[in-house]
């Protein structure tokens, strides 16, 4: 190290003891400024930007000065002159000098000793103006701490997720709800990507931003709110839906600084919109259904029939034997949809009678059995003891209970292992029916309970699950579907509790 740079390291170290030490300061003189630098010693404050400013003693001729009351009442001692004040406080490092005199400050600089800084009137002004900024900085930050306050008020009572982005999509700030639902606190989020907080990468792929449904994009593109609904499938394969919202914040230039981004679970409202859509279909269906009984069986029981009675004719050859079966055939096939349409769309009427869950479940089981056995599927069967009996139908349950078993089943060829689980959930029976196969498509999710609807490509009609939910519904149950693609499926369904009421109560 050069000697220079030894006496520059000297100097920074000789000020930042004098900053640690703060001030032990002397006045001399009541002039102009007096009451300010009272002020500004007796201010707290202040010591969050300065160092700390002890007032000690003050030196002034006379003790009939009104404006000394002040000083003694905050202890300060006071001298006739400043001989005798730096005299008795050698600890004084600072003399502000408030005499009104111009020739004062000459005369102390002559006698006053080296180590003891002296300021004039004009820097005596520049301490009053800090007083003033420090007054108008804790106006600005009480101002800005009612406006924080309010802010976090109202968006922390939101149920919405609300975040703050700047341009490149990082957050700024987020509301209680994000916290809470994330299970992070703020300061875990903030500075992040908030396609990074929310795992766009596989989950919310809209939401990134290179992609073009992305809102906080177009936000930033177009300078224009957006919006964009969003699915996302949760670590327990439930699908949830979001209606994501973003508005652009520019500041007084005009010049696009935030962006305002809004997430709402919009969940519960789009399975309400479902289920209106599925009451209309089913509407639909059983219109269509009653005019398909009376105008198609009839002529399909002729084609049938006729069929039948060219089979039995000797005099067709083998060739066009082979087509008559063909037609006779697809007759069939085709009065089996049929059927199925007419059922589907047949008002049901659960009985409401005592069911035993565990016995109707393991009457149903008796016809799986060998198919199990089969395909190498295993069976593991969870089954609550103390259940309660079901207010149901029971050969409705047993009807829905086969149709959730046999899907589980083709969705496993290679095998795998089949768990029928028993329980009770708060005012309903339960019954869930998981297994081990390839899962369900994200993309089909939201349509394997809608009538027709059907993965399998050589037969079904597409029902048996929209039945399923049909019947449920109709006996004032729930079904709930859970599925991760590689891990498997379980539906559940929940049943009324039979209550311990009268009978002239029900």
């Amino acid at each position: 190290m050069s000697v220079d740079n030894d006496i520059l390291h000297e100097d920074q170290l000789c000020i930042l003891e004098e900053v640690e030490k703060g001030f032990n300061i002397g006045i001399i003189g009541t002039g102009t400024g007096f009451g300010s630098i009272l002020e500004l010693t007796d201010n707290p404050d202040l010591e969050e930007f300065f160092p700390k400013l002890n007032l000690v003693a003050l030196s002034q001729p006379g003790s009939r000065d009104r404006r000394l009351q002040k000083a003694l009442d905050m202890g300060v001692k006071v001298y006739d002159n400043s001989q005798s004040m730096l005299k008795a406080h050698p600890e004084i490092n600072l003399i502000i000098e408030l005499t009104d005199q111009q020739n004062m400050i000459k005369k102390l600089r002559k006698t006053v000793p080296e180590h003891i800084s002296i300021l004039d009137h004009n820097a005596a002004a520049f301490l009053c103006g800090m007083l003033i900024m420090i007054e108008v900085s804790n106006k600005c930050r009480l101002n800005l701490s009612q406006q924080q306050a309010l802010f976090m008020a109202v968006t922390d009572q939101l149920q919405e997720d609300m975040l703050l982005l700047d341009t490149r999509g990082v957050i700024q700030d987020v509301n209680r709800n994000v916290s809470r639902r994330l299970g992070k606190e703020k300061s875990e989020l903030v500075g992040y990507f908030c396609w990074e907080v929310f795992d766009c990468s596989a989950k919310w792929q809209s939401a990134h931003p290179n992609s073009s449904e992305c809102p906080f994009r177009k936000t930033v593109e177009t300078r224009k709110p957006a919006e964009a609904m969003q699915s996302w499938v949760d670590d327990q394969g439930r699908v949830r839906y979001y209606r994501i919202y973003t508005y652009p914040v520019f500041n007084e230039a005009g010049r696009l600084t935030r962006v305002v981004e809004m997430r709402r679970d919009i969940t519960v409202r789009t399975e309400m919109e479902k289920r209106l859509q599925q009451s209309e279909k089913l509407a639909a269906i059983g219109e269509l259904s009653t005019y398909i009984a009376h105008e198609i069986r009839n002529p399909l029981f002729a084609i049938g029939g006729f069929a039948n009675a060219l089979l039995r004719n000797p005099k067709l050859d083998s060739g066009s034997v082979e087509k008559v079966k063909i037609i006779q055939q697809e007759s069939r096939r085709l009065d089996k949809i049929l059927k199925s349409i007419i059922n589907f769309a047949r008002p049901t009427k659960p009985a409401q009678q005592p069911v035993n869950v565990n016995e109707v479940l393991n009457d149903v089981m008796q016809l799986f059995n060998l198919t199990c056995e089969e395909k190498c599927i295993t069976i593991q069967m969870l089954k609550d003891d103390n259940l309660a009996k079901a207010r149901s139908d029971p050969e409705l349950l047993k009807q829905c209970l086969i149709n959730l078993i046999k899907n589980a089943v083709e969705f496993m060829p290679e095998g795998g292992t089949l768990t029928l689980k028993t329980f009770m959930d708060e005012d309903y029976v339960g019954v869930e029916v998981s297994d081990t196969g390839k899962g369900i498509p994200k993309d089909i999710r939201d349509k394997i309970f809608n009538p027709f609807f059907t993965t399998k490509e050589s037969s079904g009609a597409g029902l048996g699950l929209a039945m399923t939910k049909k019947i449920v519904d109709d006996m004032g149950g729930k079904i709930d579907l859970l599925s991760q693609e590689g891990k498997g499926t379980s539906i559940t369904i929940r049943i009324p509790l039979l209550l311990a009421v009268p009978e002239s109560m029900e």
